[in-house]
């Protein structure tokens, strides 16, 4: 019994191995919490080396419906995040404490910090739609995140797959 035992746990652990390392969806982007003068929180660097800390994730991509990528001022990219109706209170409620700020975390990178906007109150029939300005400085880091954004999500089921 023990014999057995083991190697089916061998063949399962040979089987995982197996598997392409991938980013999974609610793990490649977060928002976090600006928290520098907390030194238990966690610390992040950007891609230019400069450190930041921050605190637990208030967003995920597991609570994200869509993201996209889109030209805003000064030649920069912008980064719209379309949230699913359950974080739609939390992040309302998060926002709404005036001068807090947030970092945006890509693939373990600080992307970028921003102030945090209070979106107001919810309206009926109506998602939530977060503007972050200044994702991206150039067409070519745009589209590589886009890239990276599109890769990483979980591949949709077919209906026929499913049908079967």
């Amino acid at each position: 019994m023990r014999i057995q035992l083991l190697s089916l746990l061998g063949l399962l652990l040979i089987g995982c191995s197996s598997a392409a390392p991938r980013p999974v969806f609610s793990d490649f982007l977060e928002v976090r919490e600006l928290q520098e003068d907390d030194p238990l929180a966690i610390r992040f660097s950007s891609r230019s080396g400069e450190e930041y800390r921050l605190g637990d994730p208030i967003l995920s991509g597991k609570s994200i419906s869509r993201l996209q990528l889109k030209p805003g001022a000064d030649e920069m990219y912008d980064l719209y995040i379309t949230l699913t109706g359950a974080m739609d209170s939390r992040w309302r409620r998060f926002a709404r404490s005036r001068g807090r700020q947030a970092a945006v975390v890509v693939d373990g990178k600080v992307c970028c910090t921003f102030n945090v906007q209070d979106p107001g109150p919810a309206k009926e029939n109506e998602v939530l739609i977060i503007t972050i300005a200044g994702v991206a400085e150039s067409a070519e880091e745009a589209e590589e995140m886009d890239a990276f954004f599109e890769s990483s999500k979980k591949p949709k089921k077919n209906r026929e797959d499913t049908e079967e």
